[in-house]
């Protein structure tokens, strides 16, 4: 008997997980925010918890060399992970609402499915991408805070990254402008609205190369 071709079937799998992703996991719009305000509270915590080791050392046993003092020395470090993840973060810009319910009005009449809130972090800095698509070995960015020529080749540099990381040869296009965004997406053609095996490589090493 010969074998079933369930590739397909596969796939649609794979889109599915991807569709039932938390509401604000990476490439979920307000995915900045939400990280940002998890990591204030979460640095607000260790920050009180050091302090608190520091006084009880120092107001009850009147000396630094206490138990207290090591673990308030241990829960600085990822007291000050939560700080740099909070001043790389503070840069980031969502889209507006309005714009943000027009891309996806848009997204949808194509059939296709639009990344949002995505931060791309390289040895010299990070780039910040409100909105990008991922479809037919197209990656096609929406920068509308980035004006510049420079800065968005730039950025063209930082997500060609992602093709040398995944081993794959992605069309690049970075625009600032909306209607060229739109216009863009409209072009794409994905089969039966199923992402492939490379769009769905391509999105996964796009999102682990940043916060």
């Amino acid at each position: 008997m010969s074998n079933i071709d369930n590739s397909t079937y596969k796939q649609i799998k794979k889109s599915r997980k991807l569709s039932e992703e938390g509401r604000y996991d990476k490439g979920r719009y307000g995915h900045w925010k939400h990280y940002r305000n998890m990591r204030i509270l979460v640095a607000a915590i260790l920050l009180l918890a050091i302090a608190a080791s520091v006084v009880l050392s120092l107001a009850v046993f009147h000396t630094k060399k206490t138990v207290f003092i090591v673990i308030a020395c241990l829960l600085a470090i990822p007291f000050a992970r939560n700080i740099t993840d909070i001043i790389m973060v503070l840069k980031a810009r969502s889209l507006e609402r309005s714009v943000y319910e027009k891309m996806e009005t848009v997204s949808q009449e194509a059939g296709v499915r639009l990344l949002y809130d995505i931060m791309i972090t390289e040895t010299d800095g990070a780039v910040y991408i409100p909105c990008m698509l991922i479809a037919a070995n197209n990656i096609i960015a929406f920068t509308p805070d980035y004006s510049d020529t420079k800065a968005r080749e730039k950025i063209k540099t930082y997500i060609s990254g992602a093709n040398t990381a995944a081993g794959l040869n992605f069309r690049i296009f970075v625009t600032e402008r909306e209607d060229t965004f739109i216009k863009e997406i409209k072009k794409v053609n994905i089969h039966e609205g199923i992402p492939s095996e490379d769009d769905i490589r391509m999105k996964q090493t796009i999102l682990s190369m940043g916060i």
